[in-house]
């Protein structure tokens, strides 16, 4: 068991909340760093589901990806589902943090994870978080990079490593399976708006969530594959990451992944 700031220090570190977006709504939305925790659970969406998951694991502490509240609140009554579940979550004593985008564009987090994935070179990000006057090529929004060899691959190719770490993609492009891909830009989660990004680096190809039809009509106009995971496969494999790291960090508390999220669709 330790205090709650001991582990908001460890993931801190892990994808520092300055990496976030500036609209994002990050780090500890319910309870007090005081709390002595000695179970935490991860998970992407804090839901009924999760909540249940938590409250019969007796955590302490739920780490989701997805920001609950994400937008202000003027009162939190039972009569909205996030007030609901927020009501519930303080009553069991369960305390709610989210690295959301910290964790999508820290060093290691989500869309690096992805790059890895693919198996990209010369990796960086869409756009550099400046420290001062010095430039860290290995933070940012997004990342970038060329696949591996002097020949382009296919979007089934590219596709394939991903099921490897994967499984669960749901695989959809607005190209052929054979088409062609030698730069591929990647934002996880609902990345459409991210797209003119993508093209400014020279991109014939982006790796998302999921996307909107008229972003995908966009996307082929500017001669860039549109390859769509689902939301969920895009991100909740990164908080079984976020676990395993805290883990390795945290000798004196339990860390686990929800078993029960899956994907709606």
């Amino acid at each position: 068991m330790m205090k709650l700031a001991t582990i908001l220090s460890a993931l801190h570190q892990i994808a520092p909340l300055e990496y976030a977006e500036s609209w994002d709504n990050v780090g500890l939305l319910v309870g007090s760093s005081e709390k002595n925790v000695s179970l935490v659970m991860t998970c992407l969406t804090f839901t009924p589901t999760t909540l249940a998951e938590a409250m019969e694991r007796q955590a302490q502490l739920v780490v989701c990806h997805h920001p609950i509240p994400f937008k202000p609140l003027a009162r939190i009554t039972n009569d909205t589902s996030t007030g609901k579940l927020l009501l519930q979550a303080i009553e069991a004593g369960i305390a709610i943090f989210s690295p959301h985008t910290a964790w999508d564009n820290a060093k290691k987090g989500i869309n690096q994870q992805l790059a890895d994935m693919l198996e990209l070179t010369s990796v960086r990000p869409l756009q550099n978080f400046a420290s001062g006057s010095v430039i860290d090529d290995s933070v940012g929004v997004g990342r970038y990079g060329y696949v591996h060899g002097q020949q382009p691959h296919t979007i089934e190719e590219l596709f394939e490593r991903l099921r490897k770490h994967i499984p669960d993609i749901q695989a959809k492009s607005t190209h052929t399976a054979t088409h062609g891909v030698r730069k591929v830009g990647i934002v996880c989660g609902s990345g459409g708006s991210m797209l003119g990004m993508v093209a400014s680096r020279g991109c014939d190809a982006m790796l998302t969530g999921e996307a909107t039809y008229h972003q995908c009509l966009e996307a082929e106009s500017r001669g860039i594959a549109m390859l769509l995971i689902g939301h969920h496969a895009s991100e909740s494999f990164a908080m079984k990451r976020l676990a395993q790291y805290l883990q390795a960090d945290l000798k004196e508390v339990l860390v686990c992944t929800s078993e029960r999220e899956t994907s709606k669709f």
